[in-house]
This record gives C-alpha cells, sequence and structure tokens, in this order.
C-alpha cells in the first residue's frame, strides 16, 4: 500500500510536514520546528480561544473558592462547540481542582500562561498527535513508549514555548506566526577535521 493511502485525510497540510518529518526520523530541533509551524497554522485557522486570559482568571478564581469544578470550567455557553475553547476550559477545570495552593500563589500572567502551554499540548494532540501516532505505530516506525517520549520533548522544546508565548499576546491567534527557527551553530572544517568521530554521532 502506498505510503500516501496511509496518512490520514483529517490532517492538514502543516501537520503532515510533521507526519514526514517523524516517519523520517528527523532531528528533534527539526521535528519540533514542523510541529510549532502546524500549530500556528492550526491556531490561525480556529481562531485561537480569545478569552484565553478571562478563562484564566477563571480557574484562579474557582482554585481560591475552593468549590467542586465539574469537567469544564463554567465560561461561554458556546464552549462546546469551539474546540479549543473546550479544551482550554476544561484543562483549567483540572488545574483549579488539583493545583489549588500553586495558583493562589501565582500571578495572573503566570496562571494564564500555565493554562496556555496545557492548551497547546491539547491542540497538539487534537489536531495533529493522535491522527499521527496509531499511523506511525501501526507502520512500526516507533513503539507507544517512543511515541510518547517523542512528543512529550517536542512540547518541551524551546520553539513551543515561544510559541506559547506570543500566543498569549493574542490569543485570537490572528497574525500568529511561529518563531524564527533556532540558528544552528556551523562548525569550521578545521574544527570537524580535528574532531573524534565518536563526538559527531
Amino acid at each position: 500500500m502506498p505510503d500516501d493511502d496511509r496518512i490520514p485525510r483529517s490532517l492538514t497540510a502543516p501537520w503532515k510536514r510533521v507526519l514526514r518529518s517523524l516517519k523520517n526520523r528527523r532531528p528533534a530541533q527539526e521535528t519540533a520546528d514542523a510541529v510549532t509551524s502546524a500549530l500556528a497554522a492550526t491556531i490561525r485557522s480556529v481562531r485561537g480561544v480569545p478569552d484565553l486570559p478571562g478563562i484564566a482568571a477563571r480557574m484562579q478564581e474557582a482554585a481560591a473558592s475552593g468549590k467542586i469544578v465539574e469537567s469544564r470550567l463554567p465560561g461561554s455557553g458556546g464552549a462546546q462547540r469551539h474546540v479549543p475553547t473546550d479544551v482550554a476550559e476544561r484543562a483549567a477545570a483540572g488545574f483549579a481542582a488539583t493545583m489549588r495552593s500553586e495558583l493562589a500563589l501565582s500571578s495572573p500572567p503566570q496562571a494564564a500562561l500555565l493554562l496556555a502551554k496545557k492548551v497547546i499540548a491539547g491542540l497538539a494532540y487534537h489536531y495533529g498527535f493522535d491522527r499521527i501516532g496509531p499511523v506511525l505505530a501501526a507502520e512500526g516506525t516507533y513503539n507507544t513508549r517512543e511515541l510518547q517520549e517523542q512528543f512529550a520533548e517536542i512540547l518541551d522544546s524551546p520553539q513551543v514555548s515561544k510559541l506559547t508565548k506570543l500566543w498569549l499576546a493574542k490569543p485570537s491567534g490572528e497574525g500568529l506566526r511561529a518563531p524564527a527557527r533556532l540558528q544552528r551553530v556551523r562548525r569550521s572544517l578545521e574544527d570537524l577535521v580535528n574532531t573524534p568521530i565518536a563526538e559527531l554521532l
């Protein structure tokens, strides 16, 4: 069966690039760049979570009140029809229930950043990793543990962290772009010639 037949039709072009990068076992930094671009494109197309700061504020209020929070933080009536807002409200409910003391000591910007990181991860899984993972596992490219480690490493990358901060500045996602790729340090030919091969691998 040709490789193209195994690509889920629901993947957008940026997420297909991520799939190819993972299939080809490209370096982690290169794959993280592809994921960051895919996330930025996804957030733009779904119009982000415009009320992200408001959801973070309600999360802190819920944590401080000590009330039992349902599976979703109460918020906008349309949240269930907008996947990113639903992901944000569910993540906020989880934090409000499990991180009360931490949220009490956090400033509003810190709480918003904490929530944004969780939402970015949720969106990465919803729009990309959950669709890519079964393809890679079925092909035997990765086992389940390797996939989990790979996805965690990508989401912990500096590129995704920078994107999260950029997104917080414009939660609607309008005009959001992936941050500039990390510059690779070029080594001189003389340095490479005098470096043991084991260090280059």
